[in-house]
């Protein structure tokens, strides 16, 4: 009975060539959309799924209310480990603290900049599985030099010899001995790194042990039967212990939350945090496309197949006068479907292998089919019966239920086959297309109104070069004072965090509000800071050189600093604010000289905070101004100076234009991925509109004929026979507006700053899905106005 089906599906098939290659094309795209997305979406939902222990491995995140908002900021300090897991045995395992770092690493004549370190607690390999191909995981971390390489940089370093037991250099300071080689970090881990270093050498330092020095992420084992909520109910107590006098100086208290470690990757709402994050919304928003698309392609099946029910409804009524039971119908019609459904699975195969490399680069991703995983080929077997059915099951059920008394007796006329069920389908195709169309135009000016939007500094022609090495910081000053003198400097300035990196948060007193504690993003810098970044001022001063008390007691707000103390920027000048010592007892008042104008430090997706500006020596980054001219010159010049100051380090910078369109890096991925499914959903549904119109015309060619021969212009019948097709897009219009409107209304709400989508963006997605209905309509009723009518009325 099935070779039977299969052969009568097949012929059915390419006695249809047109038609079937229609519905294979489309099918074979959707399906090829649909599995990339999910290649996709399983590599995002996978982070961190490797680890035996994950399911009981939580972060530590601290929780604080700033300003009357709420923060989540996954750094910690060093004591937490320990007296986490000292006041809760029952409750708490074991924990491991973990410390991005970089390092120069020497090996003989050959320096190596890493900057991908952490510095970890022993028993790191032990809780996480990143498993050692070299060395003893229980004990690689034991000494406090001992140092675990990833398979990479053993080759880098190496060759083919044995690392175990060599020694390296690190920062031209210390020693650091190879005991173990781990695999490669996996590339699903929110944890990046290529090297792990002891934390034993910062445990000697004494700013490791105080509290509120937060500078390293703190994990926690817990034992299987922990119940979460109630060991965090706990936390209020550990932290008054602990940190009450840091309470009462601050005004304000600090809990903890435990963020489990599948979920660190996609999880949103931390601040301050260096790991590597995906978006939740992308996942949701990609796994919709794959369905939209696959689902608009079974449409176009749907569609041809209902449409051409008149073709086969003779075959129908012999087949049910000879005997066929309704059900075998069914059978033979889902099998024809399914079959074509195969055949595009196996197509879609060989698509996505030739399309891989490119979308990996389009995502940024090193996704590849797994053909050795049996679950690709269950997936796929299921895709195929699933679209078969899906796909199949409208012709199915609705040319099964022909009566063949009507159709013998030739009852069933032309254009039967329920045309309002067409136009139904048609209608959500091209909704589902004009969503997309909407979402990709909303999501690519918001890209561009991030990219060009005036953020209150200038950030082109700056390069930014991290302090990061003894070398260059105990120089620090005679390299500003060389690079100043080179011709194609403009500007220099160095500070702890610069426009679009990380800002440190203070808490500050301000004597004349005496009961309201502050805490305030803030910038270390020196004198040269806001003309080197463009910064413009609006009250007062810059701190200068000829006022020696400035570098100790001159402060500089940012509008929102001096809105949120209850000052006017004029008003703000002369002012006086406390600092808490910054981890001494010691509270240094400094005066306010000068108000600047808001500038986003951050992202655009986050409000601009209150930000204050300061002196003092804790500078991690130089920023450098080039003058207009030849920027190479200027680089060449300035890299020599660096060699001069800091000969053991190679000179490293990159643009704070490029580094601050990172930040939205993304967005733009998103956006782009977006776009390409989009024109491919487009483009599926043009192709059953093509095949719809393609059949329309052609069960309307004697009409069409008589027509001409009355005197009909060929406008007029092409207007004739494109006119029901665009009624049925404007009516998508009607749908898709509503749903895109608040689909991306949603979306823009990450973002701080947006644009207003206002009705010119539906209005064009609108007038695009018409041009493209009109140009794929017109092929067909062209071609059918121009022929010669004789031809359509003499044909039997």
């Amino acid at each position: 009975m099935f070779q039977n089906y299969f052969k009568i599906a097949l012929r059915n098939l390419l006695k249809q060539k047109f038609y079937t290659i229609i519905n294979v094309a489309g099918l074979t795209l959707g399906i090829s959309c649909c599995l990339l997305i999910f290649l996709f979406v399983q590599n995002e939902l996978s982070y961190d799924k490797f680890h035996a222990k994950g399911d009981r491995v939580y972060r530590v995140l601290r929780v604080a209310a700033m300003n009357g908002e709420e923060g989540k900021i996954p750094y910690t300090s060093g004591p937490y480990g320990r007296a986490l897991v000292t006041d809760f045995p029952e409750d708490i395992q074991a924990s491991v603290r973990v410390m991005p770092g970089n390092t120069l690493v020497t090996i003989g004549n050959k320096s190596f900049q890493e900057n991908q370190i952490v510095l970890a607690d022993s028993n790191f390999f032990q809780v996480f599985s990143f498993p050692l191909v070299k060395g003893d995981a229980k004990t690689a971390l034991a000494g406090p030099d001992d140092l675990v390489i990833s398979e990479e940089l053993a080759k880098k370093y190496f060759g083919t010899e044995n690392p175990i037991g060599k020694l390296v250099q690190l920062d031209k300071t210390e020693t650091g001995k190879i005991t173990g080689v781990m695999a490669n970090v996996p590339e699903n881990s929110h944890l990046k790194f290529d090297m792990v270093a002891s934390l034993k050498a910062a445990e000697k330092q004494e700013w490791f042990y105080v509290w509120r020095n937060n500078a390293l992420y703190t994990y926690v084992l817990l034992p299987p039967a922990t119940q979460v909520p109630a060991l965090e109910a706990k936390f209020p107590a550990f932290m008054d212990k602990y940190m009450s006098k840091e309470f009462k100086e601050w005004g304000g208290k600090t809990n903890l939350e435990l963020q489990p470690l599948p979920e660190i990757y996609l999880a949103g709402g931390t601040i301050f945090d260096g790991v590597e994050h995906g978006s939740r919304t992308n996942v949701y928003m990609f796994s919709a496309i794959a369905l939209f698309i696959l689902v608009i392609a079974c449409i176009n099946f749907m569609n041809l197949a209902s449409a051409r029910s008149v073709g086969r409804a003779k075959e129908v009524g012999v087949r049910k006068v000879l005997g066929a039971y309704k059900k075998h119908l069914i059978a033979q019609f889902l099998s024809e479907s399914t079959l074509l459904a195969f055949v595009s699975v196996v197509l879609s195969v060989g698509l996505i292998a030739l399309v891989m490399p490119y979308f990996n680069a389009l995502a940024e991703k090193n996704l590849a089919v797994p053909f050795a995983d049996v679950r690709l080929y269950l997936f796929l077997l299921g895709v195929a019966v699933l679209v078969g059915l899906l796909a199949g099951s409208y012709p199915a059920f609705f040319l099964s239920a022909f009566q063949p008394v009507k159709v013998l007796k030739g009852r069933l006329t032309t254009g039967a086959g329920n045309p309002v069920m067409r136009k139904t389908l048609v209608v959500f195709q091209f909704s589902i297309s004009i969503f997309l169309i909407i979402g990709t135009a909303v999501i690519f000016r918001q890209m561009h109104y991030m990219q060009n939007k005036n953020l209150g500094f200038t950030k082109e022609q700056v390069i930014k070069m991290p302090l990061s090495n003894g070398e260059i910081r105990e120089r620090e000053q005679t390299f500003i004072s060389r690079v100043k003198q080179l011709a194609g400097v403009k500007n220099i300035s160095v500070m702890s965090g610069e426009p679009g990196g990380f800002h440190d948060r203070f808490s500050f007193d301000v004597p004349e509000k005496p009961n309201e504690k502050w805490s305030f993003r803030t910038v270390f810098t020196d004198y040269d800071y806001l003309p080197t970044m463009g910064i413009k001022l609006i009250a007062g001063r810059n701190i200068s050189k000829a006022f020696p008390t400035d570098s100790t007691k001159a402060i500089i707000l940012n509008e929102s600093a001096a809105k949120h103390l209850g000052w006017t920027p004029t008003e703000a000048i002369g002012k006086e604010i406390e600092d808490q010592g910054f981890g001494t007892d010691i509270h240094n008042r400094r005066k306010v000289v000068g108000v600047v104008q808001d500038y986003h430090f951050s992202s655009l997706k986050d409000p601009i905070e209150p930000m204050v500006i300061m002196m003092r020596n804790d500078h991690r980054v130089a920023a450098i101004r080039l003058a207009p001219g030849n920027p190479k010159e200027a680089l060449a010049a300035i890299s020599k100076v660096y060699a001069e100051t800091a000969p053991q380090y190679p000179f490293e910078y990159t643009f704070l234009d490029e580094e601050f369109a990172k930040l939205y890096r993304t967005e733009q991925k998103q956006a782009q991925i977006f776009t390409v499914f989009s024109i491919l959903a487009i483009f599926i549904a043009c192709l059953g509109l093509f095949g719809l119109a393609s059949y329309t015309t052609e069960q309307r060619r004697k009409e069409i004929g008589i027509r001409k021969i009355l005197g009909a212009s060929t406008g007029g019948i092409v207007s004739l026979l494109s006119l029901d097709f665009l009624k049925l897009v404007l009516l998508a219009n009607l749908l898709a507006w509503p749903l895109a409107w608040y689909a991306m209304h949603q979306w823009l709400a990450n973002f701080s700053y947006r644009i207003n989508m206002g009705a010119a963006i539906f209005v064009l997605a609108g007038v695009v899905a018409l041009i493209i209905a009109i140009i794929t309509i017109s092929f067909q009723a062209v071609r059918v106005a121009v022929a010669n009518p004789v031809n359509a009325l003499r044909e039997e």
